[in-house]
């Protein structure tokens, strides 16, 4: 069960409401049981990794929701009713933060979908810096498994990631509050270090 080691961080963690975060999994499990990644890897591994990223960062209950669901709205059958779905489980928040990290499938012409994306994480970016938090863990996560894309999809996301991602998030800093200070520090190191990996 990919969730198992997942699941094992979870106990005695005060600031997390155990059941919560496993509806949340129970969830994303169901969204995503048969699909795969580009790698051929299970596609759930990679909700798990990025919720695991931001649950060893001290992420928040409503993060480590967010991290497990984020694509759950994107690629589940019936978009609208996950949404909804999420909403009356989680709530508002939760809610949110995963329409904000969520493409627009009704936007047909890629370059245009990306760039209303970039539009939707920067507005999302300066409501609420949670998404900040998300979205970078959902990156190194990206990164840290970019050797199952075709070389010259490697290459076209690794310069979109350092000549947009980076710069965006890193100007958004002065949004996150002091207590999340070490939280934004040690993901950002985490991200370039992977970056660094790569070109070596």
């Amino acid at each position: 069960m990919p969730f198992q080691d997942f699941k094992k961080k979870l106990k005695n963690l005060e600031h997390i409401d155990e059941s919560k975060v496993l509806k949340a999994c129970d969830i994303a499990d169901e969204v995503h049981k048969h699909q795969k990644r580009k790698s051929g890897e299970p596609f759930i591994i990679h909700p798990i990794a990025v919720a695991d990223i931001i649950l060893d960062m001290g992420g928040e209950e409503s993060m480590v929701c967010a991290a497990l669901l984020h694509d759950a709205i994107e690629e589940s059958d019936d978009p609208v009713a996950m949404a909804q779905k999420i909403q009356k489980s989680f709530g508002p928040e939760v809610h949110f933060l995963i329409e904000a990290l969520s493409k627009d499938d009704r936007i047909k012409d890629k370059h245009l979908q990306q760039k209303e994306y970039f539009e939707q994480i920067t507005q999302a970016l300066k409501m609420d810096a949670s998404v900040f938090f998300l979205k970078m863990a959902d990156l190194i996560h990206n990164m840290e498994t970019i050797d199952g894309l075709p070389p010259e999809r490697r290459e076209i996301w690794i310069k979109e990631l350092k000549d947009i991602y980076l710069p965006l998030l890193s100007e958004q800093f002065h949004t996150v509050s002091f207590h999340y200070h070490d939280m934004y520090l040690n993901l950002i190191n985490r991200l370039e270090s992977v970056i660094h990996e790569y070109e070596e």
